[in-house]
């Protein structure tokens, strides 16, 4: 893309770049380069021009998220396609519309929703600041393994949040919840195409509380911009949530669940602790033991040891 490459010029050089030697680097005439300097101006990026000296990046937008994100990636799989909206019903609902003529890896953003859901068709709040995004993969697994990409998804996104400050300390709360200091901060609703021996597409969606102030949020939420005391750029979150995506779904495709199973039970919030598990049906009290290859959390109750596959967590 010849706006991406002329970038990367103004970028490396971080002074003036004469309209010449950009035309010789990229193979085109200085008129070319001209025209994708203007559209560059259009797109919000400020760059500044001197005659006989050429130009100049002074200064890029953080809206342009789409275009810089697709530029900026350094993933083998996961954003090579980015659908970025303001707005939207919900991520998933666009993500599972798209699925079938999308490839493995492809993603819907957006920076609000109508329609968010959680799990069992609750409502998710989707206020303005936070960042919503569906996955969309392809991995050539049975449906039985579908839970496993809900595991991977809560590593890859505990683990770009810890890495972004050595004390946040994210945990992740069975089934699907993202806590630092024990205040939820994301969800991750899965959803799943399949026929009986083969997955058509997997839909991964995921809100995170990214800029949003705490009086817009349910009580006992939290947000990044409050835990680190600053506005988070959206465009750096991603690109460190993407290729945090890409590496663990890559170990997941290459070599199984194992070592994600490892770190997922490393990060748990969970684990070890006396809990309350709400389910459709049932209601369970035990000791959180242990989750099985596809998630189901091992409980010892008083009698014997469960498997519980869904439910609302709370401490006894």
């Amino acid at each position: 893309m010849m706006k991406s490459k002329i970038l990367e010029i103004l970028e490396k050089n971080g002074s003036y770049v004469s309209g010449e030697e950009i035309s010789k680097e990229l193979g085109v005439s200085r008129a070319a380069v001209w025209k994708h300097i203007k559209k560059l101006r259009e797109l919000d990026y400020e760059i500044e021009s001197k005659t006989n000296e050429g130009y100049k990046l002074i200064k890029t937008p953080d809206r342009q998220i789409q275009f810089e994100l697709e530029r900026m990636l350094n993933t083998k799989i996961i954003g090579h396609k980015i659908l970025f909206l303001e707005e939207i019903d919900s991520t998933n609902n666009k993500a599972k519309q798209i699925a079938f003529e999308s490839q493995d890896g492809d993603v819907v953003v957006s920076e609000t929703q109508h329609s968010g859901r959680g799990r069992r068709g609750r409502e998710w709040h989707s206020p303005k600041g936070g960042i919503y995004i569906s996955f969309i993969l392809k991995p050539n697994i049975s449906p039985e393994r579908a839970p496993q990409i809900t595991l991977l998804s809560s590593v890859a996104l505990v683990e770009t949040l810890n890495s972004m400050k050595s004390k946040m300390n994210a945990k992740i709360k069975w089934p699907n919840d993202i806590l630092i200091s024990g205040r939820k901060i994301s969800g991750i609703l899965t959803e799943l195409s399949s026929d009986m021996e083969k997955i058509n597409y997997v839909v991964v969606g995921i809100g995170i509380n990214l800029n949003t102030d705490l009086e817009d949020l349910p009580e006992k939420a939290a947000s990044l911009k409050v835990e680190m005391d600053q506005e988070i750029s959206v465009k750096l979150f991603l690109k460190s949530f993407f290729e945090h995506y890409d590496t663990v779904y890559q170990e997941y495709l290459n070599n199984g669940i194992d070592q994600i199973i490892e770190k997922w039970k490393k990060n748990s919030d969970t684990l070890g602790k006396n809990v309350k598990i709400i389910g459709i049906n049932e209601t369970y009290d035990g000791l959180a033991k242990d989750i099985d290859e596809n998630g189901a959390l091992i409980l010892k109750t008083k009698d014997k040891e469960i498997k519980v596959y869904s439910g609302d967590v709370s401490l006894r």
